[in-house]
C-alpha cells in the first residue's frame, strides 16, 4: 500500500496529466474561445426554436457569417463528436467547458468576449 507521500505524488502527476490534456485541447481550438462561446450559444438558440435536422446547418451559417475557417472548424467538431449541430453543442461544448477554466463565467455582448 502506497504511503501518504507517493500518494500525494500520484495526485499531482494525474493532475499534470490532466493539465496537460486541458492544454492540448484548447491548443486544437479552430477560433478564440469567445467566437467558440458564441457558436455554442447562437446553436443554443437556434436549436431552441427548430429541432436538429441531422446536419451542421446552423454551425455553418454561423462560421460563414464571422468569416471563420470552415473546413478547419467543421472538421474539428466532427473530431470532437460534433456531426450535427445538437451534437456540437451537446459533445464539443462540454470539452470546451471542460478545458477552459471559467468557461460558463465567458460573457458575449454585442463586440465580443466580455
Amino acid at each position: 500500500m502506497p504511503n501518504e507521500d507517493e500518494i500525494a505524488r500520484r495526485k499531482e502527476l494525474l493532475h499534470g496529466l490532466r493539465d496537460q490534456k486541458r492544454q492540448r485541447t484548447r491548443d486544437a481550438f479552430p477560433a478564440p474561445i469567445g467566437e467558440l462561446k458564441e457558436l455554442f450559444d447562437f446553436l443554443d438558440e437556434r436549436l431552441s426554436e427548430s429541432n436538429c435536422d441531422d446536419t451542421l446547418r446552423f454551425t455553418r451559417e454561423f462560421v460563414r457569417q464571422h468569416a471563420m475557417e470552415e473546413d478547419l472548424t467543421i472538421q474539428w467538431l466532427e473530431e470532437n463528436g460534433g456531426f450535427c449541430d445538437c451534437e456540437a453543442l451537446n459533445n464539443v461544448e462540454e470539452i470546451v467547458a471542460d478545458a477552459v477554466q471559467g468557461y460558463d463565467r465567458i460573457r458575449i455582448d454585442s463586440d465580443g468576449v466580455n
